[in-house]
């Protein structure tokens, strides 16, 4: 299977989430943050096995039937990329996602705002 559509969906994601383009939220699932578009959704969720942790995206139908998931295995497989460069994007996604969806940087500025 040819998952170039996966990879350049996790690039224009994290495009958009450092653009601060892309409103992400929390699921009802811990470490799952999610991402609303027309009719489906993207999630990007943390997997920890015992050993590694790696970030897994989903996207979600209208009627919220996982249609495709994929990490970075599948992302690394037959990519120009250098191994392990989906690995960095991923939990990068993963990382701004949840900093947007807990909003990391409005709780910083309260707090900024309180010791200044």
């Amino acid at each position: 299977m040819n998952f170039d559509k996966q990879r350049r969906l996790v690039e224009r994601l994290l495009e958009r989430t450092r653009a601060g383009e892309l409103v992400w939220q929390e699921s009802i699932r811990p470490d799952v943050f999610q991402a609303a578009f027309q009719n489906s959704s993207v999630q990007i969720k943390s997997v920890d096995d015992g050993r590694f942790t790696e970030c897994h995206v989903s996207i979600i139908d209208a009627i919220g039937r996982i249609v495709d998931d994929f990490g970075r295995d599948e992302l690394d497989r037959d990519s120009p990329r250098q191994p392990g460069s989906w690995s960095r994007a991923l939990e990068e996604l993963y990382a701004l996602a949840r900093r947007s969806a807990l909003r990391a940087d409005d709780a910083i500025d309260s707090i900024l705002a309180e010791i200044e």
